[in-house]
């Protein structure tokens, strides 16, 4: 399946930042630094209401991220992804409305914002260090916590960097209050896992919302804990589920090896 070309445009955006500045491995990626040699001026704290906020042109600018985003992790993604927006020509003012509060979020161009996150994961961990690593069986979230600690960014964007470069066939999923709040698939994954979909209890995701002990790993399920197929009752899938309690969720990868995937298509 190949990617939408906005998404390819901002990715290319992203290589031509590598190859200008010479990056070369994970330890050249300072997106500071970055900033500083493209004339964006990196300050904390200073906004409201927002994760973090661009505002200047093409000639300077200032990046502002919140005091509240404290993981590294997220700081630096924060800032890729507001240099992202500049380098890509976004509107400063779409910009602003795009990077604040959930309900301002709604109101804007999705697609600006899909575009700004590919090129902040790209700059961040960019595919060609770290294809070959996501070529791994059986999957778990141990190769996303590797790029995480790694690449100085969170679990959740290494996790999502992950699927996102693998050719096995997984998807990482978010819940929250019991049902799945977002999926993202491989290319190969089949069938979707739709967003709203009620925990089902077979799952290790939907212990945690009861109050239960999640297992931690990764672990067998009956395929139909997380696939609506036909098929499903009859094949196992693996799951890798773990709590994210700050922000009330649980991150989980489902993997559907090579010898179960025939039946479901």
């Amino acid at each position: 399946m190949t990617p939408p070309l906005e998404i390819r445009r901002a990715w290319r955006a992203a290589t031509e930042l590598h190859d200008r500045f010479f990056i070369r491995d994970a330890q050249d990626i300072d997106v500071r630094g970055i900033a500083a040699l493209l004339g964006v001026e990196v300050r904390d704290g200073g906004i409201a209401g927002a994760t973090a906020r661009l505002v200047g042109d093409h000639r300077w600018g200032i990046i502002r991220v919140a005091e509240r985003v404290e993981h590294e992790g997220a700081r630096n993604f924060s800032v890729a992804h507001e240099l992202g927006h500049r380098q890509l020509g976004h509107p400063t003012g779409s910009v602003a409305a795009l990077c604040s509060a959930p309900k301002a979020r709604d109101r804007v161009d999705r697609g600006v914002e899909s575009t700004a996150n590919a090129f902040a994961a790209e700059l961040l961990m960019p595919a060609r260090l770290l294809r070959r690593r996501c070529e791994v069986s059986p999957v778990s979230l141990d190769p996303a916590r590797a790029i995480s600690a790694e690449f100085k960014v969170s679990l959740m964007a290494a996790a999502l960097r992950f699927v996102e470069l693998t050719s096995e066939r997984c998807a990482l999923v978010f819940s929250r209050q019991g049902s799945v709040a977002w999926a993202l698939r491989s290319a190969n994954f089949v069938p979707e896992i739709p967003r709203g979909r009620r925990l089902d209890p077979q799952s290790v995701a939907a212990d945690w919302f009861k109050g239960r002990r999640m297992y931690e790993g990764c672990q067998p399920v009956p395929g139909d804990a997380w696939l609506d197929h036909s098929a499903a009752t009859s094949v196992e899938v693996w799951e890798d589920s773990l709590a994210i309690p700050g922000i009330d969720g649980v991150l989980s990868l489902v993997w559907i090896p090579e010898k179960v995937a025939a039946p479901l298509g």
